[in-house]
């Protein structure tokens, strides 16, 4: 019986009688397969160890270890590649079959042997062996595929990590801290704290819809155009005398709006809370675009939710106007943004940790040092969720801004 031509196999023949393996051996060499032998499943076992083979042929019924045997005790050696099984045995019983397949064989041969149904079968063997050659060339190429994606994800992690802020702002009139958890190895939040000019601190806290990579790289291309260095940030704009100026927060939010909504990038959107404190009055401009409400400590404990209702996110539609809501820090008071994966974040029971939460944790740390907040904050977290690790369902962003003390009296630029 001729079969169409593929590559050979290396089939080990096992059986006591020498006749019988010779028998074979001429059939199955005349198939176009190369042949070894072993006169029993000890002496199998060490031609396997040795040398590699495709398939194995193999009497059950053998003096010392069987053909089932064989079969099992291969089946277990992880050290050993896999090879495809065929029984031969003039059992044909149902138990018989079952044992057989129990044992891990993968096919059987009826004696006295049928050669044409031999050549079948090996045949039949040989069509599994190469799907599963070519499955383990398709599995090497997706690890190896799915190794350069993680080293990727890993350079963008990093990348995302050198744009948070690199120091707190810490000086006479101002100080900052934050806290940045993502829920994979990059985040769809962003938070910045800086100097738009000697009196001025620009903040932001940014969440993105969604998470993982896609999120990420919107965020991070949102960041750049709240980026004081960058050439295209919309935090400044040219005064009438020719001076850069600082652009009110509420127009900031109106030309970022614009850029996101230009880009076409489908359903992706973000919240984001932009603000500008200035140093000298305590004075603060916010704009609330969809997200979750900002927290403020006052020196002496009390804490007041600023619910005041917000604006549109940012990126759903290029009409969206912004609007500003305005308070003041007095010397000793912080203000606390945060994203919904903190007041979202859900116990072992489901419930929400919730901003009521929230501002009672900060009262309660009020008089911390902003760093060791941060951290009793994390632990906080880690304790609601019942959790031993960062590995939060959503991704975890706060900024705590704190005004230290009083600044010179002067005029104050228009904001």
């Amino acid at each position: 019986m001729q079969l169409a031509d593929t590559s050979p196999l290396r089939i080990l023949v096992v059986d006591d009688q020498d006749m019988q393996r010779l028998i074979v051996r001429r059939k199955v060499e005349k198939l176009g397969h190369q042949v070894v032998e072993a006169r029993d499943g000890l002496a199998a076992l060490q031609t396997l160890a040795e040398q590699p083979v495709d398939m194995v042929i193999s009497d059950w019924v053998m003096d010392g270890m069987d053909g089932t045997q064989l079969c099992r005790t291969l089946r277990s050696r992880t050290d050993l590649p896999y090879v495809y099984f065929i029984l031969m045995s003039s059992r044909d019983a149902r138990e018989d079959l079952l044992a057989g397949l129990s044992a891990g064989a993968d096919d059987f041969l009826r004696k006295p042997l049928d050669f044409d149904e031999m050549a079948v079968r090996i045949r039949g063997g040989q069509r599994l062996l190469e799907l599963q050659s070519s499955l383990n060339v398709r599995n090497r190429q997706l690890h190896d595929a799915l190794a350069h994606i993680n080293a990727d994800i890993h350079a963008a992690g990093e990348f995302q990590k050198a744009m948070l802020p690199r120091a707190a702002l810490d000086s006479q009139r101002s100080r900052m801290a934050w806290l940045f958890l993502p829920s994979s190895r990059v985040s769809g939040d962003a938070i910045n704290g800086f100097r738009l000019d000697e009196s001025h601190i620009g903040f932001y806290n940014v969440d993105v819809a969604g998470h993982g990579v896609a999120a990420a790289m919107v965020g991070m291309l949102m960041t750049q155009s709240l980026d004081p260095r960058s050439s295209g940030c919309v935090l400044r704009r040219p005064g009438p005398d020719g001076q850069t100026q600082i652009t009110p927060p509420a127009q900031a939010l109106v030309a970022l709006n614009r850029q996101m909504t230009s880009l076409e990038l489908g359903s992706n959107y973000l919240t984001c809370i932009y603000g500008v404190l200035d140093e000298r009055t305590g004075e603060t401009v916010m704009v609330r675009a969809g997200h979750t409400v900002p927290v403020i400590v006052r020196a002496d404990g009390t804490t007041e939710i600023l619910d005041e209702e917000g604006d549109m996110p940012v990126g759903l539609f290029d009409f969206a106007d912004y609007h500003h809501l305005h308070c003041r820090l007095a010397p000793g008071d912080r203000l606390c943004l945060y994203s919904d994966g903190v007041t979202e974040c859900e116990s072992p029971a489901e419930v929400e940790y919730g901003v009521e939460r929230l501002a009672a944790f900060l009262s309660a740390h009020q008089h911390d040092p902003l760093d060791a907040l941060v951290h009793a904050f994390r632990e906080a977290m880690r304790q609601w969720s019942g959790s031993d690790s960062d590995a939060f369902k959503d991704d975890v962003s706060m900024l705590l801004i704190e005004r230290t003390h009083a600044y010179g009296a002067g005029p104050t630029p228009a904001v």
